[in-house]
């Protein structure tokens, strides 16, 4: 027998360096990158080997360690020492696929030299069609015929010209006409059936999309044709199609979907909820809407429709309809309360409002944005830069509009609660106290990226008012605590090309009239303007703090040659004829100060522009003067006129004055309530006392009373600061008669 050991040795050979590359190699063991895969998710990456150090943990990092085509904007954690998480910072484009490669960076630093599965393939959902829902509307006011509107839900944004070639519509069995109610593209479309006869029966509707449609920003295209078929009941009878219900945290809502729009009157008698809660009934184009801040999303509760609720066609709700309701799972939310709000009072309690739903944890990032870079940062955005470790760049960005100052993370739970939401006390130590400048605020979630909100904020003292004119900006600088005006303040005007276009200080009243650059430049209309003190600084951007002035008279005020105006005071504005006008006559100029004895001309005008009387006064020391006029008993009844003059006839002001038939009041009424003050719980007694101005006392008189309550103000000393007023408070009336 021959024995022949090369063979042996060199398979052995082979198993040995087959072991040692694998121990060499890191593989991917696990992953949910792969299929289909939701628009918006992490996704993890597990390796069979530990990679990261301990001090890689928990720390965001920009590098593209897996590159996705086409790519996806993110940033990677590494969770476990074998596990890699990536987050995107937005969700991912609908019907598309992708194709993820990890890529040798992850080995840098480490013994391991190769990669075994490396290569991904995976994509989004296609479009698809939730629900589809029928029912009865009328097209407008006018006409009493009910047409048939179809709801497509799908999940995600289509466009109506597109869809339209694709779609199709059946009542029982036999085509339909159809016409698109939605013009722009939507994740609802609607369509109202042309067509069908009113009749009291059933129908059955199918919509038919055919394959090949794809949904906006997506790639893909329906591979099958969707379709469903959906139930109309009669346009004679009210039925409930579907409950939808949602929560944010703070509220919650049900909408009911209907066979048929309902009646918006006495619809909350027919709603019933346990355990009760206080609720507000809305009606929809497609039903209703029921939303209350009761509502816990833990919790679920019965829902009782009670029969008897109407449609607006004149269907009616033949049996009482009961349904459980519950929100499940809130979906993690991070957003201020306040959307508008960009200013702090530095003198305040700088607490800042902010709803958290489901982020046990969130990351606050607080930067400092220069001032003469305010104007780009909110025109192109702001993206901190954490030199800790953590890069939010979501490109690379050579020139930074401003510096992180401030950067923690925190537990939810440890912020105190107010209301349904968390309150944010603004204590960041400001290291750049030197640079001028305002803040921007990010919070967001330590596990989803995407989950986080910002927001400009200017913490100062200095309000603002600024009215911008053909050349010039007047600009009002007060205190926001005390309301005094701030002098010495210097005020910049920038240009919406970020130049600065004019300069000037306030004065004693606390106003800077600044002349401006003129060019035929758009870029040198006024954007923003910047008031600083030594120790204070603030800003006011014309594009989100315009007023439309629409809606104010603004035409301003005429001057007259004299440059002085004229106020009448009348005793009242009615009479009847036969009595005698009174009224008082003050003068004064620009300057608010008396013009001293002086001729006036009072001419007392018909409701037709002639003359009635003609009087001649002389103001007295203080600019001021009284008189009356003698209506007669026969005079013609409408809208009188006095106009005051100066000695050569340069009109001041006018007053109108109503010359009408009216029955004066006939009775007294006298009251006294039993206590001037009084606490929760009181019971408080009125007393009422009404007498005729002639004969026997006004018995047997029906009478309507109105009682206001109004809370006393109550500070404490050594809490001025501390506002204890109670908020969202009503008037309430209580009236009977």
């Amino acid at each position: 027998m021959d024995y022949h050991p090369k063979p042996l040795l060199a398979m052995l050979a082979a198993v040995l360096l087959l072991a040692a590359c694998n121990r060499n190699t890191v593989k991917l063991v696990d992953t949910n990158c792969k299929n289909e895969v939701p628009v918006l998710g992490n996704f993890r990456f597990q390796f069979n080997h530990s990679i990261a150090a301990d001090s890689m943990l928990n720390n965001w990092q920009a590098d593209d360690l897996v590159e996705f085509e086409p790519k996806i904007e993110g940033h990677f954690r590494w969770e476990q020492n074998n596990e890699l998480v990536f987050s995107p910072t937005k969700a991912l484009p609908p019907a598309t696929s992708f194709k993820a490669t990890i890529s040798k960076k992850l080995l840098e630093g480490t013994k391991y030299q190769s990669l075994d599965g490396g290569e991904l393939s995976f994509y989004t959902p296609s479009l698809q069609l939730d629900q589809a829902n029928v029912m009865w509307v009328v097209q407008d006011e006018t006409k009493s015929q009910a047409m048939p509107q179809v709801t497509l839900d799908f999940n995600f944004p289509v466009d109506p010209n597109t869809l339209k070639d694709h779609l199709s519509v059946k009542v029982d069995g036999e085509n339909k006409d159809y016409m698109l109610k939605t013009v722009s593209g939507d994740n609802k479309i609607l369509l109202h059936i042309l067509n069908v006869k009113n009749e009291d029966k059933d129908y059955s509707a199918t919509v038919t999309v055919s394959k090949g449609v794809i949904p906006i920003n997506g790639k893909n295209e329906t591979k099958e044709d969707i379709t469903e078929n959906v139930g109309l009941p009669s346009p004679f009878a009210l039925n409930i199609q579907n409950i939808e219900t949602e929560h944010d945290g703070v509220s919650g809502t049900v909408k009911i979907l209907t066979s048929q729009q309902v009646k918006q009157e006495d619809l909350e008698k027919f709603i019933s909820i346990s355990p009760a809660v206080k609720f507000t009934a809305e009606v929809l184009e497609d039903g209703f809407l029921i939303t209350s801040d009761k509502f816990d999303a833990s919790k679920t509760y019965d829902l009782r429709l009670l029969k008897g609720m109407k449609g607006r066609i004149g269907g009616t709700l033949k049996d009482d309809y009961t349904n459980n309701i519950a929100f499940g799972e809130l979906e993690p939310q991070i957003s201020f309360v306040n959307s508008k709000g960009i200013y702090l009072s530095s003198l305040g309690l700088k607490n800042i409002e902010v709803k958290m739903v489901n982020v046990p944890k969130v990351k606050i990032i607080i930067s400092k944005i220069y001032e003469n870079n305010i104007l780009h940062s909110q025109q192109s955005g702001y993206y901190p830069n954490d030199n800790s470790g953590d890069d939010y760049e979501y490109e690379y960005r050579e020139v930074k509009d401003g510096d992180v100052i401030y950067s923690k993370e925190i537990d939810t739970k440890d912020l105190p609660k107010y209301n349904n939401s968390r309150v944010l006390h603004f204590d960041a130590s400001d290291k750049l106290q030197d640079f001028k400048g305002i803040y921007h605020v990010m919070i967001r979630s330590v596990d989803d990226y995407w989950v986080r909100d910002s927001r400009f904020l200017s913490v100062s003292d200095i309000g603002l008012i600024a009215k911008e004119g053909k050349d010039k900006v007047l600009v009002f600088a007060n205190s926001i605590k005390t309301t005094l005006p701030i002098s010495s303040a210097s005020v910049t005007v920038y240009g919406y090309n970020n130049q600065v276009i004019g300069v000037g200080n306030t004065n004693g009243d606390g106003v800077a009239e600044i002349e401006y650059t003129k060019k035929e430049f758009s870029g040198f209309k006024p954007a923003m303007v910047i008031a600083k003190t030594a120790d204070d600084f603030n800003y006011m951007p014309f594009s989100s703090t315009k007023v439309e002035t629409s809606r104010f008279d603004v035409g301003g005020k005429r001057s007259n040659p004299s440059g002085l105006d004229a106020y009448i005071y009348p005793e009242r504005d009615i009479y009847r004829p036969g009595e005698r006008v009174h009224f008082s006559v003050i003068v004064r100029d620009k300057q608010w100060k008396s013009p001293g004895e002086m001729l006036l001309k009072l001419k007392f005008l018909f409701p037709n522009g002639k003359e009635l009387t003609q009087l001649r006064k002389t103001l007295n020391e203080q600019g001021s003067c009284e008189g009356s006029v003698d209506i007669n008993k026969a005079a013609i009844t409408g809208s009188y006129a006095l106009q005051v003059y100066t000695s050569n006839d340069v009109l001041l002001s006018s007053k109108n004055f109503m010359i009408e038939e009216f029955v004066p009041d006939r009775i007294k009424v006298a009251t006294k309530v039993s206590k001037p003050t009084s606490v929760p719980g009181d019971n408080i007694s009125v007393a009422i006392n009404a007498k005729n101005f002639f004969g026997p006392p006004a018995a047997n008189r029906n009478y309507e009373c109105q009682i206001q309550v109004r809370q006393k103000m109550f500070s404490p000393k050594g809490y001025d600061k501390f506002d204890f007023s109670l908020e969202n408070q009503k008037t309430f009336f209580d009236d009977k008669t």
